[in-house]
């Protein structure tokens, strides 16, 4: 069983509003709401293309009604962790004519050391040998730092795959840990190891390579629409993903997460987990809603994804 740890759920609301400016009125404008987050994202991707899987989250509130009744649409297992404040909502303004994105995030609920502590308990009693666990996005406000890591710990001891998709401090205290799989981009890179440098390929193992040591079995370095660079301990493969119209690329990092999962759960070589993660990926961008793909459509593109293997001296 997949299991997604997508502690803290957001409400998207976007308002398009053309040659936008700041400190005009704007009126009857509606917005389009979606419900989104990393884990959110992760979740309705394994659902759509078959795969059965449990989502941990926290919701509150009538923002936290929209998440439950998404998830029940997409049919995902959700576990809510129910608080007694609003799930947080993001406002977007896009500006098309101009080319301008506005974006507007809230801090979110604040959550104590009682409500960690009852959610990882209940993760813990839940896990059974050979599940996988992917710990997606940003923890709640209050939750510990370190809390991916701790899942990591329980997943060692339980005989469970982990992997990580965090960001900023939240990967920096995933370690040292012991995943399965992750999947960084270059800033994400630079940030964990705290230096500046060209987002070239040389850069690009060096510091993938220094993150398997952190503990990475297998990891996937995001190059958007350039594809991806794949590194185990046996092999480095270069991934060139198929040209898409493209009309969205948010969420297209979350649904390669999800592809390459979706592989390895159901035991496919890893060469071809990687064309699951980058067919995920371009068949997102092909749709507005962010974290939804065709199944069909990422199958076809499955197959045209290119695979080669590099070599690289450190």
């Amino acid at each position: 069983m997949i299991r997604v740890i997508g502690l803290n759920p957001v409400i998207d609301r976007t308002y398009y509003i053309e040659d936008f400016c700041v400190g005009t009125k704007f009126y009857e404008i509606p917005p389009r709401a979606d419900v989104g987050g990393k884990g959110i994202n992760v979740a309705r991707v394994l659902r759509m293309m078959g795969e059965p899987c449990v989502l941990y989250g926290f919701v509150g509130g009538n923002n936290g009604r929209l998440v439950e009744e998404e998830m029940d649409a997409c049919h995902v297992e959700f576990r809510a962790f129910h608080t007694e404040g609003e799930t947080r909502t993001t406002i977007n303004i896009i500006d098309n004519r101009n080319g301008r994105e506005t974006e507007i995030t809230e801090p979110g609920v604040l959550v104590g050391e009682k409500e960690e502590k009852h959610f990882l308990s209940v993760l813990e009693k839940e896990l059974e040998a050979g599940d996988f666990v992917i710990c997606s996005g940003i923890p709640m406000k209050g939750m510990s730092q370190e809390i991916y890591r701790t899942i990591s710990q329980i997943c060692q001891e339980k005989g469970c795959k982990c992997a990580l998709d965090a960001m900023g401090t939240y990967l920096d205290r995933s370690f040292p840990g012991v995943y399965y799989f992750s999947k960084p981009n270059f800033s994400e890179l630079t940030d964990l190891f705290g230096i500046e440098g060209q987002n070239t390929q040389e850069n690009l193992l060096k510091y993938g390579q220094a993150m398997q040591k952190l503990g990475v079995e297998n990891l996937l370095i995001s190059m958007g629409e350039a594809g991806g660079i794949f590194m185990d301990n046996a092999r480095i493969l270069q991934s060139t993903i198929p040209k898409v119209r493209v009309v969205s690329t948010i969420g297209c990092g979350d649904s390669s997460v999800a592809g390459f999962c979706l592989g390895a759960e159901r035991g496919m070589e890893k060469e071809d987990c990687v064309r699951l993660a980058m067919a995920c990926g371009a068949c997102n961008a092909m749709f507005s809603k962010v974290g939804c793909v065709e199944p069909e459509t990422v199958w076809k593109l499955f197959e045209q994804v290119q695979i080669q293997k590099i070599s690289y001296t450190s």
